[in-house]
């Protein structure tokens, strides 16, 4: 049986194939279980954020080279502005992923530093 492991925020932490249920494990059957995701009570789900919330998740010095980075690059600029008018970022959702995929081209943020803000 597929048993995902969650900590203490209802995040996968890991997934186990074991017949007995593990200690903070819930049956890992959903397609969309997988490490990072966040188990809502009946799915999993990815890691989301107010745009505020999402913000904040940048240091104070990575928030100042994005709009000094907009100032002359269009795409930058854009991703700003969307990320600022959203209700809701989705971590795996395809434009926050284009958007801070950019970022890490452009030299804006390692890709460690992405998943890290990415990963909730």
């Amino acid at each position: 049986m597929r048993w995902a492991i969650l900590d203490e925020n209802r995040r996968v932490v890991s997934i186990v194939e074991q017949e007995e249920r593990p200690a903070n494990g819930v049956k890992g059957f959903d397609p969309s279980c997988a490490v990072g995701r966040i188990f809502d009570g009946w799915n999993f789900r990815a890691p989301s954020w107010t745009a505020y919330q999402f913000l904040l998740r940048f240091t104070a010095s990575e928030r100042a080279a994005f709009r000094a980075a907009a100032a002359g690059d269009p795409a930058v600029a854009d991703f700003q502005q969307l990320a600022q008018a959203a209700q809701e970022i989705v971590a795996d959702d395809p434009m926050t992923v284009a958007g801070m995929d950019y970022l890490v081209a452009q030299g804006l943020l390692t890709r460690a530093r992405a998943d890290e803000i990415l990963g909730g």
